[in-house]
Formats: C-alpha cells, sequence, structure tokens
C-alpha cells in the first residue's frame, strides 16, 4: 500500500512574492480563485481581475505537481495532498484511529494530531485527473517539521500506507522546510527552500 504526494497548501502574507519565487523555480501559476459579490470566479494567469474581485487562492501546477498559495496573516503549511489507491479503507482507518474527517462536495480532509491536514483523492477525482505527466514534474521529497517524527510516520503508514516522497524531520512544526522536485522539467532535480518560497 503506497500514496502519492502531489499537492501542498501554504498561507503567506505575500502571495505575490511566493507567487513569483514558485514560478522562478519552475512551477507557474494556473488559476486563481476569488469572487465578485459572492459569486466564485476563475481565472486565467493572464486574465485581469473583474471589479470587486474577492481573491482567495491561487495554484501553481506543472506536471503532476500542484501548489496552492492562499493569503494569510503569517506563513503557514496548511495541508498536503495525497492519490490512494483506496480512499474509502483509507477514511475508515483514519476514523478507527479517532481521526476527524470531513468531506466537502470535491474531496475528504482527514484531520491529523500534529496540526495539518491530508487532503485524500483516488485516481477518479477530478483533481488528480487534471494533473500532467509525473514525467514532467513531481515532488520527489517533502521535508516535514514535526515533533517526534518517528511516532508521526508509524500513525500516518497505518493511515495512508507508505508515502515515499515524505520525509520527517525532527522539528517545531508543522512545517515544510523543503520541497524537491523530479522529471523533465528539473532534471537533476530541484529544490525549492520554503523559507525563501514564502519569505518567512
Amino acid at each position: 500500500m503506497q500514496s502519492t504526494l502531489f499537492h501542498l497548501h501554504f498561507a503567506t502574507p505575500d502571495v505575490p512574492g511566493a507567487a513569483g519565487r514558485l514560478t522562478a523555480a519552475g512551477v507557474p501559476l494556473q488559476r486563481r480563485f476569488g469572487s465578485v459579490r459572492g459569486e466564485g470566479v476563475s481565472l486565467g494567469p493572464a486574465d485581469p481581475e473583474p471589479p470587486e474581485f474577492r481573491f482567495k487562492l491561487q495554484v501553481h501546477r506543472r506536471g503532476a505537481v500542484d501548489v496552492t498559495l492562499a493569503p494569510g496573516r503569517r506563513p503557514h503549511f496548511d495541508h498536503l495532498g495525497l492519490l490512494v489507491s483506496d480512499r474509502d479503507a483509507v477514511l475508515a482507518r483514519a476514523r478507527d484511529r479517532g481521526w476527524s474527517v470531513r468531506t466537502d462536495e470535491r474531496r475528504p480532509f482527514v484531520m491529523t494530531p500534529w496540526g495539518f491536514r491530508v487532503e485524500v483523492h483516488d485516481a477518479d477525482s477530478p483533481a488528480v485527473q487534471d494533473l500532467g505527466s509525473a514525467d514532467e514534474a513531481r515532488i520527489e521529497t517533502v521535508a516535514l517539521h514535526v515533533r517526534n517524527p518517528d511516532v508521526v510516520r508509524e500513525s500516518l503508514e497505518v493511515v495512508f500506507g507508505c508515502i515515499p516522497a515524505l520525509e520527517l524531520v525532527e522539528g517545531a512544526g508543522p512545517w515544510v522546510g523543503a520541497v524537491e522536485l523530479g522529471g523533465r522539467a528539473a532534471p537533476d532535480g530541484m529544490e525549492v527552500e520554503t523559507a525563501d518560497l514564502l519569505a518567512v
């Protein structure tokens, strides 16, 4: 049983700055989302913002890499997204451990005991089907800082299976310290230091 890590979601007080650094690292802006007088609006990278547009978040994507940036008062790692082989079994195992599972119209979230969520998708999920090729770009390693990484690793593996791209590091967290990308878009491996990305 193995899960594929393809998505990261961060909040930052400087979305434009983080977006520029993420684009420079090879993961360009794909869509911006917000609302106008309560109605949802989706914009392409070059689309002008309509009057009264309230920005909510934006998605950067390349190949099978999906990174979301949202405005926040401080830099914050919110959640990661996994492709799993049996979504219902994963959610059942999470509930068996007493973890909260919340589902909206698009995907379920599992709240872990360590202050971060996991967004769960199977192969039929539109978010996964919209991804490009992992040969072009993929997440090779995410260094996630948590307290007691051995305990966290064991529990995550019980619920989600092995997550090869997730490296757990001892430290205050949860916080993603670095992301390494692979694929044709990053032939020598490309590392994005999150402190640089979010200007922490």
